[in-house]
């Protein structure tokens, strides 16, 4: 019987820690989340949060749809960070792109958005 008790407190741990990770821990089992301006361009990534953003910022991004879940592809990251969301070219500076973090798409996933279009 005491095997059987190891056995159960194994699979209530491995239940308990799946229920309880966070929206970045399941992100960072397939790829890193960092931040926009370590993009390179050509790359894209989905929005996981905005890190305290200045408000008059966050509302800034909301109007152009830089979104939790919204999908970006960054064009330039020189003198700033040139990224399109949706239909939209945004223009941030590097300090406004820190602030943003993104899960970095595989460039297989980056193709096929591509040739979608």
């Amino acid at each position: 019987m005491v095997g059987v008790d190891a056995i159960m407190s194994e699979a209530e741990m491995r239940i308990s820690g799946t229920r309880y990770e966070t929206a970045s821990v399941r992100y960072n089992k397939d790829s890193q989340v960092v931040s926009l301006c370590q993009l390179k361009p050509g790359e894209t990534g989905e929005v996981v949060d905005i890190q305290r953003a200045d408000r008059t910022v966050l509302q800034k991004l909301l109007a152009m749809a830089v979104i939790p879940g919204s999908r970006l592809r960054v064009e330039f990251t020189f003198p700033v960070v040139v990224f399109q969301v949706e239909n939209t070219r945004v223009a941030v500076d590097h300090a406004v792109a820190g602030k943003i973090r993104v899960h970095r798409l595989c460039k297989s996933s980056l193709k096929s958005m591509s040739h979608s279009t």
